[in-house]
């Protein structure tokens, strides 16, 4: 009768092992889902209601007049008695008007976001009303910089800096306000930069009158492919048989209002991507000549960190070195030995600790079928299983088990 309890342990456990990684694989499957379709919501990266303008530019925002001559108003908080907020307070808009310059005068007010992360696919979302009463066109023109910080927009009333226009809007009368969606692209990558608003009336002896501006909101939207992941999710969350599997979908799924998009990241000249609103740091590479050949997977403890590196190539030699074993040493190892079978650690005059696992360190249940017929099964060490598969059960069972 054949006893490998220590060794049908191993097998437990290594079944165990199995179905852990399974199962692990499983709700990383559904996480992966589910995270992926958290980028089907946008999260902004701006927003402002202008509730107080008194706060702008302690938040970043930048007003310049550089109308010509300059007038006795600028941007100011919204008047209810002019028109109503397009949401919220009555007066919570920025507005402007002809009084931005003298009469018969230009005008070029600039109202400048905070410095914004920038990628292709971003949207820029606003309210704008341009009152325009009695046939005097109003014009409010929206441009963008990838310059980050910079707020430069010249000095002159037809300057525009570094600042490059998206869209304009002109009226001749009042339409009421109108909800507008701006998309960026044309970047050769992710940046950083701001978004401007530009008051513009050529003479006021003839037009301008007053515009507001309402409800500003900056974000990044899904690619197509994000409705894929989203559906992806989803079914994960249908199809599963499993709670946990299911509970963890739908907690990507609910936390997917959190995570702000990203657009289809960039791919520069050498091969690395680079993701909106993000920065890629390039880890350096390990020397090829690092560990030496043959030896596997070669890792050296800093002493004075305690982090795991990848060693030098003469830190790599000393291991390899250390590693060797004498005569007597290997006679010592030649089978399975104390402490499950490991060979002590090995140590540098640098302070790095190794330690080198071989054959004997695992077991393997082997199954023979002797001269009756019978099946005959064996627990044997790593380092005879080759033996023991040639030569059939002519070997000692591990110490302690029974053929």
């Amino acid at each position: 009768m054949f006893n490998a309890l220590a060794c049908r342990r191993e097998l437990y456990a290594s079944k165990q092992y199995h179905w852990g990684i399974m199962n692990f694989n499983k709700y990383l499957i559904g996480l992966a889902a589910a995270a992926a379709t958290s980028s089907a919501f946008a999260s902004p990266l701006l927003s402002e209601g202008f509730n107080d303008i008194g706060t702008l530019a302690s938040s970043g925002w930048v007003m310049t007049n550089n109308s010509n001559p300059v007038g006795a108003t600028s941007w100011y908080q919204g008047q209810d008695f002019a028109f109503h907020a397009a949401q919220g307070p009555s007066d919570s808009y920025i507005s402007a008007n002809n009084g931005n310059t003298n009469f018969s005068g230009s005008i070029s007010n600039w109202l400048i976001t905070p410095e914004v992360a920038m990628a292709n696919g971003e949207k820029l979302n606003f309210s704008l009303r341009l009152l325009a009463e009695v046939g005097a066109i109003d014009t409010v023109e929206v441009y963008y910089s990838t310059a980050g910080a910079s707020s430069n927009v010249g000095s002159t009333a037809t300057s525009t800096g570094d600042f490059h226009l998206l869209q304009t809007y002109s009226a001749s009368t009042d339409n009421g306000w109108s909800n507008n969606s701006l998309t960026l692209s044309g970047l050769s990558g992710s940046t950083t930069g701001r978004y401007a608003f530009r008051y513009v009336v050529d003479n006021t002896a003839i037009n301008g009158d007053t515009i507001g501006i309402d409800s500003v909101n900056i974000s990044a939207v899904p690619e197509p492919t994000t409705a894929l992941m989203l559906l992806l999710g989803l079914g994960v969350v249908a199809v599963s048989r499993k709670k946990q599997l299911r509970l963890l979908a739908l907690a990507g799924l609910s936390a997917s209002t959190l995570v702000a998009q990203a657009a289809e990241p960039q791919t520069g000249a050498n091969g690395l991507m680079s993701f909106p609103n993000s920065r890629v740091v390039v880890a350096p590479e390990l020397s090829a000549t690092a560990a030496p050949a043959g030896a596997g997977l070669v890792a050296y403890k800093d002493a004075a960190t305690g982090q795991l590196v990848g060693p030098s190539a003469e830190q790599a030699a000393e291991l390899a070195a250390a590693a060797v074993p004498t005569a007597s040493a290997s006679a010592q190892v030649s089978r399975r030995v104390a402490l499950g079978g490991r060979i002590a650690p090995l140590s540098t005059a640098q302070g790095g600790v190794g330690r080198k696992l071989d054959d004997s360190t695992a077991s393997f249940a082997v199954i023979h079928k002797d001269a009756d017929g019978n099946l005959v099964e064996s627990c044997v060490p790593g380092e005879d299983v080759a033996h023991h598969l040639a030569h059939g059960p002519s070997l000692p069972a591990v110490k302690g088990e029974q053929q």
